[in-house]
């Protein structure tokens, strides 16, 4: 009965932790209250869609498409003007010709003169100019889409980073509660320790409040480590840093 009333008393202290509120435990880690105030309007969450929407390889290899689709349409659209041709020359010697003299007799004169060429030529098979308008609406669909495609791909990394953002938070919160969990733990842990070397409660009593401690640590641990992992992979998405983007929390 001596354990159970001592530790009634313990159990009221982590239970005390565990209900005091999460800004609180957040202002003794500056980084855990940067998150704290990030994570309540999710201010960072546009600038991270942003960022992987520009760093996404998928993303980019589309934009190049449209960029090819509207060359090739560009290319149909002046197709026609292939068959138009200008054509020039100029050449300079002796002209003979015949011209009428003053006597009215005919005679053969030389003289040193220039000659300009300048024409223009046309030349458009009935194929080129039926299938003119069909090729620029071909490639115009081609173009539509590439947008449309490069539209889903843009809301599929949308999802992505506000899946990994939400597991962020998630990892955050529980990584707090179960810091407090682990502080709590190791208090009922040193009550106990200092029960048992007063011979107030029993070895097996002593070992079971260990591995409550034991086991909170473990759980902290591993919530710490799914925490890293996930702004790693966050990181690793979006092709920015979120601790840096974190510094500029207002």
């Amino acid at each position: 009965m001596i354990w159970y009333r001592k530790y009634g008393f313990g159990i009221v202290v982590w239970i005390g932790l565990w209900l005091i509120p999460t800004k609180v435990m957040c202002q003794r880690v500056s980084t855990d209250s940067l998150l704290t105030k990030a994570f309540a309007n999710d201010q960072l969450l546009p600038t991270l869609i942003s960022a992987a929407q520009k760093f996404s390889p998928e993303i980019r290899r589309i934009g190049s498409s449209i960029d090819l689709a509207i060359a090739n349409q560009k290319i149909n659209k002046n197709a026609i003007y292939s068959g138009l041709s200008l054509q020039s020359s100029y050449y300079y010697g002796t002209n003979y010709s015949a011209v009428n003299a003053l006597n009215n007799t005919n005679v053969l004169t030389t003289s040193q003169t220039g000659f300009y060429n300048i024409g223009i030529g046309l030349q458009l098979p009935i194929t080129s100019i039926i299938s003119r308008k069909h090729l620029i609406k071909t490639s115009q669909s081609q173009i539509d889409m590439v947008s449309a495609e490069k539209d889903n791909a843009e809301i599929f990394v949308r999802q992505e980073v506000i899946r990994l953002y939400q597991e962020l938070k998630l990892a955050h919160r529980i990584m707090l509660i179960s810091r407090v969990n682990r502080q709590a733990a190791e208090i009922n842990y040193k009550m106990a320790e200092k029960d048992f070397l007063q011979g107030q409660i029993t070895v097996e009593q002593n070992s079971r409040v260990l591995d409550i401690f034991n086991k909170s640590k473990i759980d902290y641990e591993t919530f710490v480590n799914k925490f890293q992992t996930t702004i790693m992979m966050l990181d690793a998405y979006t092709g920015t840093s979120f601790s840096n983007l974190l510094n500029q929390v207002k």
